[in-house]
C-alpha cells in the first residue's frame, strides 16, 4: 500500500481498538477525510485489522461505477453510446487498478456519479422531486467527506444559474439552496466534531492549507516544494526505511505509523535544516491553526508574486490533461497513460459534438471545469483526474458511436482508431524523451 492508503489503514485500526479518529491512541486528527478510514475500520470489525478485506468492499464499490455511469449517461444521451460508455468503463486501467486500493478515488468517483445523477434529475424541472434532492444531497455530502474538492461545483453552479438561470432562475436557486443546504447539514457533525477538538471552525479535513501551501510559498527555488530535491531526498531516505523494516519483519502500520502519520507538521520536518527557524515558528500550534496560517501564507505569495503565480497556474491548466502517470518517488520516472492517450482525443471531439445542445450538457461541463479549475490552483495528481475521466467516456462514446454512424467507408472508423492508438503507442514507446526536452527547455528559460 502506498502512504495514503496505510494512513487511512492506520487510523481505521485506531478507531476499531477504540483510539479514536487519530495516528495514535487517544490523538485525534482531521488530517484525512473520514469516509475511507471509516469504511475501513467498518470492514475491520467484521474480519479483524486484515487490508486484504478493504480491497474486496473496494472491488464492490468499484464494479458499481459502470452501470452508475450508464444511468447517468442515459439522461444526456443515447442508449447506444450509454452502453458503450459503462463497457469501456469496465475495463478502464485507472478504475481497475484503484478498485484494488485502499484508497478514496473509487468511493469518491462513485459518489460523484451518484450525485451528479440526482442533480441533473431535479434540475430539469422547478417542481417536486424533493426525494431526488435529497438523495443527491446526501450523496454530494459523503463525498466532499470523501474529499474536498467537489466546493467549486457547487458555487459554479450557482453562478451558472444566476447569470443564465432564465425566468425560473430563483426557484432553480431555490432548490439548489435546499440541496446545498441539505449537503451541508451531512458534513457538519464532522466540522463539529473538528471545533472540539481544535477551537476553531474549519473545513472537512485540515489539509487544504498545506495543500495549497506546497506550490505557493516563501521558500526558495520557487517555492513549490516538489522542486526541492532535499525534500525528495527525504522521501526517498524514508520510502527506503520504510521498506527495509517491513523486509526484516515489521507490521506495515507500525514500520509506517512515525513517518507517514504525522499531519500537516510532520509534512513540515520534511524541510531541510535551514528552514528550521521556519517550522520552530509553528510551535505551540494545533493542526487547525496550522492549517490555516499556511494557508493564508499561500494566498499572500500568489498575490506577492503574481508573475510566478500565473505561470504555476498556466503549467498545472496543461498539466492537468497530459497523458503521463506521476514520477515514481526513487527514479523519477514517469509512465505513460496509454488508456486516457486514447481516449482523449474522443472525448474532446465528444465536447465538441455535444456543443449544440451545450445547456443540456451544462453540468457535466462544469463539473469538468471545476474539477480543472481545483487542480490548478492546488495541488494537481493524474489520480484526482478520475471522476473526470468517467465523465470523459461518457463524451468519448458518442464520438465513436457517431463515426461508425456516417454513412459511406465502413472502413474509415477502424483506419482512424487504428492511428489513433498507433501514434499512441508510439508516443508511448518514444515519446518520454521528447516531452521531457520540452520542458527542460521551458523551464531553462523561464
Amino acid at each position: 500500500m502506498v502512504s495514503d492508503a496505510v494512513e487511512y489503514d492506520i487510523i481505521a485500526r485506531n478507531l476499531v481498538s477504540g483510539g479514536g479518529f487519530g495516528y495514535y491512541s487517544g490523538v485525534p486528527t482531521a488530517f484525512r477525510n473520514p469516509v475511507t478510514p471509516f469504511l475501513g475500520a467498518l470492514v475491520y470489525l467484521l474480519t479483524g485489522p486484515n487490508p486484504a478485506a478493504v480491497q474486496i468492499l473496494m472491488l464492490i464499490i468499484g464494479s458499481l461505477i459502470p452501470p452508475v455511469l450508464y444511468v447517468l449517461a442515459r439522461q444526456y444521451i443515447e442508449p447506444a453510446s450509454a452502453l458503450l460508455a459503462g463497457a469501456i468503463a469496465v475495463f478502464y486501467p485507472s478504475l481497475v487498478t484503484f478498485s484494488t486500493a485502499f484508497m478514496t478515488e473509487v468511493p469518491f468517483a462513485l459518489l460523484i456519479l451518484l450525485a451528479l445523477l440526482c442533480w441533473n434529475r431535479f434540475t430539469m424541472t422547478t417542481r417536486g422531486g424533493w426525494g431526488i434532492i435529497v438523495n443527491g444531497s446526501v450523496f454530494m455530502g459523503l463525498a466532499l467527506l470523501t474529499r474536498s474538492t467537489p466546493g467549486p461545483l457547487l458555487l459554479l453552479w450557482i453562478l451558472y444559474l444566476i447569470v443564465d438561470g432564465g425566468r425560473e432562475r430563483w426557484k432553480h436557486l431555490l432548490r439548489f439552496a435546499v440541496y446545498c443546504g441539505i449537503a451541508f447539514l451531512v458534513i457538519l457533525p464532522w466540522c463539529v466534531r473538528n471545533h472540539a477538538i481544535f477551537g476553531q471552525w474549519s473545513w472537512v479535513a485540515t489539509n487544504g492549507g498545506y495543500t495549497i501551501w506546497q506550490r505557493y510559498n516563501h521558500l526558495p527555488p520557487d517555492g513549490t516544494i516538489d522542486s526541492r530535491k532535499d525534500v525528495q531526498q527525504e522521501l526517498q531516505r524514508i520510502y527506503n526505511t520504510i521498506n527495509t523494516r517491513i523486509d526484516a519483519g515489521y507490521e506495515p502500520a507500525d514500520a509506517f505509523r512515525p513517518y507517514m502519520a504525522q499531519t500537516v507538521r510532520g509534512y513540515l520536518l520534511r524541510l531541510g535544516p535551514e528552514e528550521a527557524d521556519y517550522i520552530h515558528s509553528f510551535d505551540g500550534l494545533n493542526e487547525a491553526q496550522i492549517d490555516r496560517r499556511l494557508f493564508r501564507e499561500a494566498i499572500a505569495v500568489m498575490f506577492e508574486y503574481p508573475r510566478r503565480t500565473a505561470i504555476k497556474l498556466v503549467k498545472n491548466i496543461i498539466k492537468y490533461w497530459e497523458p503521463y502517470y506521476d514520477p515514481d518517488l526513487n527514479h523519477r520516472v514517469r509512465r505513460y497513460y496509454l488508456a486516457y492517450g486514447i481516449m482523449a482525443p474522443f472525448m474532446l471531439w465528444g465536447l465538441i459534438l455535444s456543443v449544440p445542445q451545450r445547456r443540456r450538457f451544462m453540468i457535466l461541463y462544469i463539473t469538468i471545469f471545476g474539477f480543472w479549475l481545483t487542480s490548478a490552483i492546488a495541488l494537481h495528481q493524474i489520480r484526482y483526474r478520475l471522476p473526470v475521466e468517467c465523465i470523459g467516456l461518457i463524451f468519448a462514446s458518442v464520438a465513436v458511436i457517431t463515426l461508425f454512424r456516417r454513412p459511406g467507408k465502413p472502413w474509415l472508423p477502424w483506419v482512424i482508431i487504428g492511428i489513433v492508438v498507433s501514434m499512441n503507442i508510439v508516443i508511448m514507446l518514444f515519446g518520454g524523451p521528447f516531452f521531457h526536452n520540452i520542458r527542460e527547455a521551458i523551464h531553462a528559460i523561464n
